[in-house]
């Protein structure tokens, strides 16, 4: 029987996205990772697996706190339109150096998913968790009167989480609040 770990999990596995957040997949590497974590090789081999499956995970427990987190203001209550702009609002305002970080899924989608089928089938799941927290939303909207009841929530529901990809990776050159604020009020201009 092996000896129980002597680290937390989770606290070791947030350093790891982290890290990745930082760095992406590619650039980072194991000792990169033995450093960041405060944990040796082997532990990471036999908590997490390789390299890769540890890129898994963390992308995982990205999508678990901070994806949650932001797809909870969609899921808040009140106007269902205030909640999608108050999202958006909420990536503008982004601190400057998080924004230039992005977003662990956005990054990955574009650094893994075309040519690493796991990684793409991980970050697909939670594009479309993304995509039905807006489709949630749009069709509260639609029940409550505040978008007619014509609309084409799954078409727009789409269009809100291709944008809101778009602004993020958008948002990580030196583009400034200004632009990054005229572009949602053109995505927000859907909404009427």
């Amino acid at each position: 029987m092996g000896r129980p770990c002597e680290f937390d999990r989770e606290e070791t596995l947030s350093k790891a996205m982290e890290l990745f957040w930082e760095r992406g997949y590619k650039a980072t590497s194991i000792e990169d990772l033995v450093d960041r974590m405060g944990i040796k090789r082997g532990s990471i081999y036999n908590t997490f697996g390789d390299k890769h499956s540890l890129f898994i995970a963390a992308v995982e427990y990205y999508a678990k706190e901070v994806t949650s987190r932001t797809i909870k203001i969609l899921e808040s209550p009140g106007s269902p339109l205030e909640n999608i702009k108050l999202f958006f609002e909420t990536i503008v305002n982004t601190p400057s150096d998080k924004k230039k970080r992005g977003c662990l899924i956005s990054n990955t989608v574009v650094e893994l998913a075309p040519h690493d089928e796991k990684v793409a089938d991980t970050v697909r799941i939670i594009l479309e968790r993304i995509q039905n927290a807006f489709l949630h939303c749009l069709d509260k909207a639609v029940e409550l009167g505040e978008l007619p009841e014509d609309t084409d929530t799954k078409v727009l529901s789409h269009f809100l989480a291709t944008s809101t990809h778009g602004l993020i990776v958008t948002g990580k050159s030196a583009v400034d609040n200004k632009q990054m604020k005229d572009v949602v009020d053109v995505i927000l201009s859907t909404l009427h």
